[in-house]
C-alpha cells in the first residue's frame, strides 16, 4: 500500500482560549511518503499537538489558522480515519484479555467479512510473529494501576503497534513517544518495527523524546519545535552541519540528539530566527498563515469506519469482548460480591423476619427496608457507571479514530456488558435479603422484589455513565452525583410523602425512576396484606393501618395507585431508554467530538 505525503502549510496558528496561549505558531513541514520522520523537541514544544494535527483533531477551545493536507487534499478528521492510525504514548488496553485476543477482536473488526476464522487467525499470527510478541501471546496484559501483573512495557508498545497495523497496513502511522519509558534494546527494536513498516510503503510520523545516537540515525527527516516554532525542518543527514555552521557542532563523546536539544533549551529563539532564515529546509517557513476551517471537519461521521461489518455484527463482536473481560477478571467479582453479601446479610439478620407476619409497628421499618434495598444499589452503581465509563474513554477514543467501529456499538456493548457483570451481583444483594426477612415465598413476589433491584441497577448506571461522559476524575463525579442523589431521594416517596411536597416539586416527583421502583416494591410487599394487631390511634399516621391496601393509599402517589406493576415496570423501562439515548448525544457532545 502506498504511503501518504503530510504538508503543513503554515500551521498553523494553534491558539488555546483558556487559558489564551499559542501553541503552535507559523510551523511549515513536509512528511514525505514511506519514510520515517521524526518530531523532536524539549516537553511543552507542541509534539504531540502536531500529530493531533495531523490527525484532523483539535484541542477543545482552540482556534486553528492554516493549511493541512494529506497527498494535496485537506486533512479532516473522517479522512485520517480511513487511511491513518494512532499509537498514543499512553497504551490503553482491557486488562484480562491476552495479545492474541486483543489482536484477534481488532481482526474481526478490521478484516472483510469475507475472511474466514483461518485467515483471520493466520493474520493474527503473523503480527504476533513480526512485532516479536509470540513469548507473550497467551499472558494476560495486566493493569500496573490496579496491581496486576501482566505484559511489560516494551510488549504493551509493540501489542499498540500490531492494533494499528491489524486487518491491513494503514498509510500513516502517527507514533506518540513510542521509545519512552523503554530500555535501550527495546527502543531500538520498536524503531526496527517502525522501519519495516517504512519498507513496506507506510508514512510514519513519531514524536521522539532524546533519542540514542543509533536510534536517532534510524530515521530520514527530522522536524525540530521550540515553544510551537519549527527550529529545524529537514534531513537528519544535514542537521550535524546546520548546527555547526553557527558555531554549535556536537562535543566528542555527547549523544547529537541531546546536543540539539541542549542547544534548544539554551538559545532556542535564536534556532527559530536562524532557521526561518537560513536553514538548509525542504521546506522554507516563511509562509504566512492563512485561515481555513478547522482540522477536524465534521466532528462525528459514523459511516466512516474502517470495519465492513454491520451495526449489529460490531455489536456482537464487542459484547464478546466485553462479557470475557468482565468474567475472566476472577478478583473483580470477587471484590464486587464481598461488596455485597456481608451488607445485605447484615440488614437481612437486623430485620430478621419482620415481613413474615408483619405488625402495624413493623410498618415504618419495612417500608425502610425497602428503601434501604434501592439506594444501596442505587448508590454503588452510580458512582461505578460514571467511573467505568471513564476508564473505558481513552480506548473509545482510539478504536474509534481509527475506524474499528461507530459509537453506538461500542456503547450499547458497554453497557450490556457492564450489566451482565451486575446480574449476579444483584442476586448475591436481592436474594439474601429477601429470605432473611421473611417475604412472602411466592414466586412472583420474589422475581419483582429482585427485578426491581435490576432495573434500579439498569437506571443507575445509565444515569452514572452520562456524568461520566463530561466528568474527568471522581472528584468531578462527586461534584454531580450527590446532588443528584440527594434530589433522588427526596422524591423517593419515603422520606416526604407526595401529599407532603409542595406542588413545585411534583412533576419532578413523577419523573424520579427510584419513586417508580419503590412504588413497585411497596404494592409487591403490601397489595393484600393485613397487619397483626389493630390499629393504635397513639400510633404514628405511617403505623395506623390495618391492611396494606390502606397503606398504599395513604403513601402512593395517585398515578402509581392506579397502575399496575407491570406497567410501572415499562415506565422505567423507558426512562432508561431515554437516558441511553442521551447517553449517547452526550458522547458525541463531549468524547467524540473531532477534539484531542
Amino acid at each position: 500500500m502506498c504511503g501518504c505525503c503530510l504538508h503543513l502549510v503554515a500551521v498553523p496558528g494553534l491558539i488555546r482560549k483558556d487559558p489564551p496561549r499559542e501553541v503552535l505558531s507559523n510551523v511549515s513541514a513536509r512528511f514525505p511518503s514511506a519514510q520515517l520522520s521524526a518530531v523532536m523537541g524539549a516537553s511543552g514544544c507542541g509534539k504531540t499537538t502536531m500529530l493531533t494535527l495531523l490527525r484532523g483533531l483539535t484541542s477543545k477551545g482552540s482556534v486553528l489558522t492554516g493549511r493541512l493536507t494529506c497527498n494535496s487534499k485537506t486533512v479532516t478528521a473522517a479522512a485520517m480515519r480511513r487511511i491513518s492510525s494512532l499509537v498514543p504514548q499512553m497504551d490503553v488496553y482491557l486488562s484480562a484479555l491476552t495479545p492474541r485476543e486483543v489482536l484477534d477482536f481488532a481482526a474481526q473488526l478490521r478484516m472483510p467479512r469475507t475472511c474466514s476464522a483461518q485467515d483471520r487467525n493466520k493474520q493474527v499470527a503473523d503480527v504476533l510473529s513480526l512485532l516479536h510478541l509470540e513469548p507473550c501471546a497467551n499472558t494476560r496484559i495486566g493493569d500496573g494501576i490496579h496491581g496486576s501483573t501482566g505484559i511489560s512495557g516494551g510488549e504493551r508498545k509493540r501489542l499498540s503497534i500490531g492494533l494499528s497495523i491489524i486487518g491491513g497496513l494503514p498509510q500513516v502511522l502517527l507514533c506518540d513517544e513510542p521509545t519512552s519509558g523503554l530500555d535501550s534494546a527495546v527502543a531500538s527494536l520498536v524503531v526496527d518495527i517502525l522501519k519495516d513498516l517504512v519498507r513496506r510503503g507506510v508514512t510514519v510520523v513519531c514524536t521522539i523524546h532524546q533519542p540514542s545516537y543509533a536510534m536517532f540515525s534510524e530515521f530520514s527527516q527530522l522536524l525540530m519545535l521550540h515553544a510551537g516554532k519549527v527550529a529545524y525542518h529537514g534531513q537528519v543527514a544535514d542537521v550535524e552541519s546546520f548546527f555547526a555552521q553557527f558555531d554549535a557542532a556536537t562535543p566528542q563523546h555527547v549523544n547529537p540528539a541531546h546536543h540539539y536539544i541542549s542547544e534548544l533549551q539554551q538559545h532556542g529563539d535564536v534556532w527559530v530566527s536562524r532557521c526561518m532564515d537560513e536553514g538548509p529546509l525542504t521546506q522554507k517557513c516563511i509562509a504566512s498563515p492563512e485561515p481555513s476551517e478547522p482540522a477536524g471537519g465534521k466532528a462525528n461521521e459514523d459511516a466512516i469506519n474502517r470495519s465492513s461489518l454491520s451495526m449489529l455484527e460490531q455489536t456482537c463482536v464487542l459484547m464478546k469482548r466485553v462479557v470475557l473481560e468482565n468474567f475472566r477478571n476472577r478478583s473483580k467479582f470477587r471484590k464486587g460480591v464481598m461488596a455485597r453479601l456481608p451488607a445485605s446479610t447484615l440488614i437481612g439478620i437486623f430485620f430478621w423476619q419482620m415481613a413474615r407476619n408483619p405488625s402495624t409497628s413493623a410498618i415504618f421499618a419495612l417500608r425502610s427496608l425497602l428503601f434501604i434495598t434501592i439506594q444501596n444499589a442505587m448508590v454503588d452503581t452510580f458512582y461505578a457507571g460514571a467511573t467505568t465509563f471513564q476508564a473505558t474513554r481513552p480506548l473509545l477514543k482510539r478504536e474509534y479514530y481509527e475506524g474499528l467501529y461507530q459509537m453506538t456499538p461500542f456503547y450499547l456493548s458497554y453497557y450490556f456488558g457492564f450489566l451482565l457483570m451486575q446480574i449476579p451481583w444483584t442476586l448475591v444483594w436481592a436474594l439474601p435479603l429477601y429470605f432473611l426477612t421473611g417475604m412472602p415465598l411466592e414466586v412472583d413476589q420474589c422475581l419483582v422484589f429482585v427485578s426491581t433491584c435490576f432495573v434500579v441497577i439498569l437506571l443507575s448506571c445509565a444515569f452514572g455513565s452520562a456524568v461520566g461522559t463530561w466528568t474527568k476524575d471522581e472528584d468531578g463525579n462527586r461534584a454531580v452525583l450527590l446532588p443528584m442523589m440527594i434530589v433522588t431521594i427526596m422524591l423517593s416517596g419515603f422520606i416526604i410523602q407526595y401529599h407532603q411536597l409542595h406542588v413545585i416539586w411534583l412533576p419532578f416527583y413523577y419523573l424520579s425512576p427510584i419513586q417508580w421502583c419503590m412504588s413497585i416494591l411497596e404494592k409487591n410487599l403490601f397489595s393484600g396484606l393485613l397487619f397483626s394487631g389493630a390499629p393504635n390511634p397513639s400510633e404514628s399516621a405511617q403505623q395506623c393501618f390495618a391492611t396494606g391496601n390502606e397503606l398504599l393509599e395513604a403513601t402512593l402517589n395517585p398515578v402509581a395507585l392506579r397502575l399496575s406493576i407491570p406497567v410501572m415496570f415499562l415506565i422505567c423501562i423507558g426512562m432508561i431508554i431515554f437516558v441511553m439515548v442521551l447517553n449517547l448525544l452526550m458522547i458525541r457532545l463531549k468524547v467524540l467530538n473531532a477534539r484531542a
